[in-house]
């Protein structure tokens, strides 16, 4: 492996807005948000170096159901931000699938939205533990569109 394979994170990109409350916990937690038993919640993160489209948020605009571009998300989410974790700690495709209990349709399912989104599924890994923040590394997006680390983490 490459030097610069090594540095590569996943990212678990969110809101400003979740961020204080991610920060306030101490913890980065899997959401339960749609998931029935059996299956369990997952942490996901993402290879995609520059933004998981699948992170955007929707809004009602004008009536109509809309997902949010990058830019809009921040603007009305109070930023971006994102949380690096090596991606060798994570686990990735069906040996996600099968630990999460996530049923083949469904998992096909997610995949053809995140498609649909302009998301790569491939890039997906996920964990079912919470991680710690301390843990991570984190970024912020600026004014400028660019990540900016705010605090050093995230490798083995």
């Amino acid at each position: 492996m490459s030097t610069a394979e090594r540095d590569v994170l996943a990212w678990h990109y969110t809101t400003g807005e979740k961020f204080k409350a991610i920060v306030a916990s101490g913890y980065l937690m899997p959401t339960g948000v749609l998931v029935k038993p059996p299956e369990r919640p997952v942490l996901w993160f993402s290879l995609n170096q520059q933004f998981e489209p699948t992170a955007r948020k929707a809004a009602i605009d004008g009536g109509a159901y809309r997902v949010l571009s990058v830019e809009e998300t921040g603007r009305h989410c109070g930023g971006l931000v994102r949380f690096g974790l090596s991606p060798r700690k994570l686990l990735a495709g069906e040996k996600l699938r099968t630990r999460a209990r996530i049923a083949r349709p469904l998992w096909a399912g997610l995949a053809r939205i995140g498609i649909q989104q302009k998301a790569d599924p491939a890039l997906w890994l996920g964990c079912l533990d919470a991680v710690p923040v301390e843990h991570l590394a984190i970024d912020v997006m600026n004014d400028a569109g660019e990540w900016e680390r705010v605090q050093r983490g995230g490798r083995d």
